[in-house]
């Protein structure tokens, strides 16, 4: 079955504030991500809750996606982080999860085929911005919620993967400068 996202969630612009050193809830900006679209865990921007400022208060499963630039990527919000709000940079996309994953959501924005057409969409600016009206008409193809979940796994297992293989590039690195350095002295 295939529906657009606007049929299977809501969407909304994240919020923008001059943020703080310090606050109640982390305030997430692209900075924030490396190229993989991974939380990095150097978040050094907050804000103080006010009602304007509550209701965009991020809710477990909620997926930012990062509309505006050349890095179009989604996330899933866990709220084991603690309280956090995104910044204008991201669309909020709060799934219904009665019919759709949001980790599968996420999946599919970051493969090759929905980042070639979310290119195509912000393509002939100087700073590509995808339109909320675009975002809202995209087709999601929507398995059942078991090979959904699947798929979520699949990629978060695959994700694991990639980042134990960088620490062990990392690793291999240190260890031939060691070696290299303890035979030139």
């Amino acid at each position: 079955m295939q529906k657009q996202l606007k049929d299977i969630a809501n969407i909304k612009f994240g919020l923008y504030v001059k943020p703080l050193e310090k606050g109640f809830a982390k305030y997430l900006q692209a900075k924030n991500f490396d190229d993989f679209g991974n939380l990095q865990n150097d978040i050094d921007a907050f804000v103080n809750i006010d009602n304007k400022i509550e209701s965009h208060l991020l809710e477990d499963g909620d997926v930012l996606f990062v509309g505006k630039g050349f890095r179009n990527f989604a996330w899933t919000y866990n709220k084991s982080m603690g309280p956090a709000i995104a910044s204008s940079i991201f669309y909020v996309i709060r799934p219904n999860k009665q019919k759709v994953n949001p980790d599968y959501i996420t999946t599919l924005f970051n493969s090759q085929k929905y980042q070639s057409q979310f290119q195509s969409m912000g393509a002939g600016s100087s700073i590509p911005s995808i339109r909320k009206g675009e975002l809202e008409s995209i087709i999601i193809d929507i398995p059942k919620l078991e090979i959904q979940n699947n798929i979520a796994t699949i990629s978060a297992l695959h994700s694991e993967e990639i980042k134990l293989s960088n620490q062990i590039i990392e690793h291999k690195k240190t260890l031939f400068q060691g070696i290299i350095n303890k035979i030139v002295k």
